[in-house]
């Protein structure tokens, strides 16, 4: 699958880094505290496709094969739900990002990502992730360290929404007279 998933998109020699491309980086978490020079490395790493409305980047179950930034659009990830229907789960927008836990590991993808309007998207794919490794070891790291803090993140932030939804479901006790 991730010769499927990869597939279609432009190689990153062929992406021209511009200053959108760096202000794009910098606003995501994972690369927010690099150097411009840094950046300007990863940069050439990224990938670039077009997609338009109703496009699916990837599916639910295929399996992942790096992340996506969004320079410019919008996409929708959506949710198999228990009774066959789909529902979107969250709406995403110009420099915001997903799917990066596909960089850490080649298991399936948990949601499926639909394109909402025209939209840029730049992918950063394991190979690309390995290969930052082994040629700037000292980035690379931080990347994946970033990547580390960014993904224990997002767990609290889950095990919290899950706390507050079972406490809401749980009866109040009653109040002694």
């Amino acid at each position: 699958m991730l010769e499927t998933e990869v597939a279609l998109w432009r190689p990153p020699a062929a992406v021209q880094v511009a200053g959108d491309e760096l202000a794009t980086l910098r606003a995501i978490p994972l690369f927010r505290d690099l150097k411009d020079a840094e950046l300007k490395r990863l940069a050439k790493l990224l990938h670039e496709r077009h997609y338009e409305p109703g496009e699916v980047v990837f599916r639910e179950g295929q399996t992942g094969a790096g992340m996506y930034i969004i320079k410019q659009g919008a996409v929708d990830i959506v949710l198999r739900m228990a009774d066959g229907g789909e529902q979107a789960v969250v709406s995403l927008g110009d420099r915001q990002f997903f799917g990066e836990l596909a960089l850490l590991e080649s298991s399936p993808r948990t949601a499926t990502c639909v394109v909402r309007k025209p939209s840029v998207l730049l992918g950063l794919f394991q190979p690309d992730l390995e290969q930052l490794l082994d040629r700037d070891s000292k980035l690379g790291a931080r990347v994946v360290w970033n990547l580390a803090r960014m993904t224990g993140l997002r767990l609290r932030e889950l095990s919290d929404l899950m706390r507050a939804r079972a406490a809401a479901a749980t009866p109040a006790a009653p109040v002694p007279k």
